[in-house]
């Protein structure tokens, strides 16, 4: 009888394990992130939480640190005469996970893929790249379009620009997206399709090794249920908090809440070749309609700023600290869209993907322009297929943030994929083109840095405040939930976060 009793114990205690959500702390770091990994190739995505992921498996040339330009996989590297070449000597006996050792013909080979058809969603980066060749077994150089000083470098930190295996990848081919293979600080274990990511760390890694053994992302797509992971212990951290849920992080003792100002920018957009939105009186009337301040507090908690122009107080060279909050006036508004040709308003659609805070921004916009006679109704669009609908061309007006995936804070980064003429249909997804913004963005880059470049950013800056391909709405707190035991990871004002440097205190 105590033998049964015994043998009943011990599979009672068996089953409560396994049903109760454990960290193994030390060992394994778990993070909640938002969306499901579709894939893990960093040339075929445009999402900050997909590179966030594939970063860790795939590595660049050079990486940001503190601002600054710091060697990755290039040991050292130096801008020619011309002003548009870069050479770079590469760091010798970084090894593939698989053993192989990294060449110079795998980086010329990885370049080439990001210009070519497989590397078509990253084009709005890579597009800054006119050549790229071997010099010699050891060095390789890179060509842009034109000249753009530091901010060729920043881009080169990107993602997009991560160094593959040629002979892993061509093999691969269209399955590399799942079966990914690089030179970072962890491998690949498993993927689990729509649920996980599970990574471990390499041993062979050319740099200092990671602290943690396993890193696993979890897919928990309501900001609630990610919350309750992460005070349950099933996860050791978790991305986008809902402004609801702050104070609980930050009132629970084992529990740390960190907020980053981001990079990030919430705005309406518009194809401005689309009736009546190719009117510009019309785009300003919906400017003026927009109660930026309420949707802060009602989408936000407080969370965040109110937009003030194209690029938030986080970008540099921003003009947000000299400017004056946009106007919410919605008589004002009424009458330009009188003067459209729309005493009476009119009916449009409002397009949102799955995500909560796009879809709560859309509600209390909806709800702005039905006080000016604007009648939108609003259509949701899977998140999946969400950039793929709204790059095309002829679309209604749909809720959008920029800067979740930009390598620093360079305006460059920021405006001239979504404005400038030579990106419609990539980036540019309104369709807008103005040779004066083409002019100040081409110069802007190449400006020296200081007042120079400071007097291009901010004509800019009014330029599209004047003509609005998009409207500004917001740009929100990165809030981020951690175990308070958890050190070494330096949260991030985009949507791209590393965890390679993470341990357990």
């Amino acid at each position: 009888m105590n033998k049964f009793f015994a043998i009943s114990a011990l599979l009672i205690l068996s089953l409560v394990l396994r049903a109760t959500p454990v960290s193994a702390q030390g060992d394994t770091l778990t993070v909640g992130i938002v969306l499901s990994i579709k894939t893990m190739d960093p040339q075929n995505t445009t999402a900050g939480v997909m590179y966030g992921v594939a970063m860790h498996i795939n590595e660049t040339l050079v990486a940001v640190e503190n601002g600054k330009i710091v060697p990755l996989l290039a040991e050292s590297w130096k801008m020619l005469d011309d002003k548009v070449t870069y050479e770079f000597t590469l760091k010798q006996g970084v090894k593939f996970h698989n053993g192989d050792i990294m060449t110079a013909d795998d980086v010329v080979y990885s370049f080439k893929r990001a210009l070519s058809p497989a590397g078509a969603a990253t084009k709005a980066q890579s597009m800054y790249l006119a050549e790229v060749g071997k010099k010699d077994e050891r060095t390789i150089y890179l060509k842009a379009v034109a000249p753009m000083g530091q901010a060729f470098l920043g881009n080169l930190s990107h993602p997009w620009a991560s160094i593959f295996s040629e002979k892993y990848t061509e093999a691969k081919g269209l399955d590399y997206g799942q079966q990914p293979m690089g030179t970072g600080k962890f491998k690949l274990k498993r993927a689990v399709a729509g649920d996980r990511v599970e990574l471990e760390r390499f041993d062979d890694y050319h740099g200092t090794k990671a602290k943690v053994k396993n890193l696993i992302f979890r897919t928990i797509v309501e900001a609630a249920s990610r919350t309750i992971e992460l005070e349950s212990g099933a996860v050791d951290a978790v991305t986008d908090i809902a402004p609801i849920d702050t104070n609980r992080i930050k009132d629970n003792p084992k529990l740390e809440l960190i907020a980053v100002p981001s990079y990030r920018l919430h705005h309406l957009g518009f194809d401005v070749t689309l009736p009546p939105y190719d009117n510009p009186k019309v785009r300003q009337a919906i400017n003026m309609a927009i109660n930026r301040p309420g949707i802060v507090k009602a989408v936000l908690r407080g969370l965040g700023e109110s937009a003030r122009g194209v690029l938030p107080s986080t970008i540099d060279y921003s003009s947000y600290k000299d400017s004056a909050d946009l106007p919410y006036n919605p008589e004002k508004a009424r009458e330009l869209l009188k003067e459209a040709g729309y005493p009476n308003g009119f009916k449009g659609v409002l397009i949102t993907s799955e995500r909560s805070d796009y879809q709560n921004i859309a509600t209390v916009v909806q709800n702005n322009l039905q006080q000016v006679g604007i009648d939108m109704q609003i259509k949701i669009i899977e998140s999946g297929a969400y950039n793929d609908f709204i790059g095309r061309p002829k679309h209604d007006p749909f809720i959008y943030n920029w800067g979740g995936n930009v390598p620093t804070a360079d305006p460059f980064f920021y405006l001239t994929p979504l404005y400038h003429s030579r990106n419609i249909g990539q980036a540019n997804r309104y369709y807008f083109s103005n040779a004066e913004l083409d002019d100040l963005l081409d110069k802007g880059v190449q400006a020296e840095e200081g007042k120079e470049r400071a007097a291009f950013y901010a004509e800019a800056w009014k330029l599209l405040n004047r003509e609005l391909p998009q409207i500004s709405i917001l740009s929100p707190v990165n809030t981020y939930g951690k175990t308070k035991n958890l050190k070494g990871v330096a949260f991030s004002p985009t949507a791209i976060n590393f965890f390679g440097n993470a341990y357990f205190e």
